[in-house]
């Protein structure tokens, strides 16, 4: 059995039960070096640490192998196992019968209570590691949208895609704000009239969301 763990953005205080609860029962932790550190793990649990890159392509195999050695296997992930996680690779691979999931809070749901927005009706892609998508469906969907919610990743590559954005002339004028490394010691939040303004902010972190909104007036 295998059990797909969020836990959330990655301190203990945004754990829920379930998940606390779901590790203390894990025979097995497969995890990046960081969810490791950060999650409350049972001493007698192995662990098994996600390379830092590649990570996507190892865990099929990773689970593969420890599933068949152990009893229950737990594969821990950031936020929510639903926003953008490794939770789809290996429900595909393995199928429902065999995975469960402990849903844990996403980076969107910290990010629309630190802006005091709501996130229904929000649009949301992810540029981490991703080809850049047409910035015009990128407008559509903004248009047709309460909100445009874009997943980034690290300092440079978040600068470089907040200024690629930018040069579409709708998505410039967007109000927009940026949240770094949400739920964490470190967390960052900035807010811009339009796009074009967010750009000149600073920044520092490992992984970044954007929210782009277009003024209803």
């Amino acid at each position: 059995m295998i059990r797909i763990i969020g836990l959330g953005p990655g301190t203990f205080e945004h754990m829920t039960n379930e998940a606390i609860n779901a590790l203390s029962t894990a025979d097995v932790i497969v995890a990046s070096k960081r969810m490791l550190e950060a999650a409350k793990i049972s001493p007698y649990a192995k662990r098994v640490e996600l390379p830092g890159s590649g990570m996507a392509d190892s865990v099929i195999g990773i689970l593969e192998y420890e599933t068949l050695r152990s009893g229950e296997v737990a594969l821990v992930v950031s936020g929510d196992p639903g926003f953008y996680s490794l939770a789809k690779k290996v429900i595909q691979h393995f199928g429902r019968d065999t995975v469960s999931v402990v849903p844990g809070i996403s980076a969107l749901q910290v990010m629309a209570a630190r802006i005091g927005r709501s996130w229904v009706n929000v649009s949301s892609e992810t540029l981490h590691g991703r080809d850049l998508p047409d910035r015009d469906i990128l407008v559509k969907r903004l248009l047709s949208s309460q909100a445009l919610v874009l997943l980034l990743s690290s300092t440079d590559q978040a600068v470089y895609h907040i200024n690629w954005l930018a040069e579409n002339k709708i998505l410039a004028r967007a109000w927009a704000a940026v949240g770094w490394d949400l739920g964490l010691p470190n967390e960052l939040v900035f807010e811009a009239e339009n796009l074009k303004d967010l750009a000149r902010c600073p920044y520092v972190g490992r992984l970044a969301l954007l929210w782009l909104e277009m003024d209803e007036s």
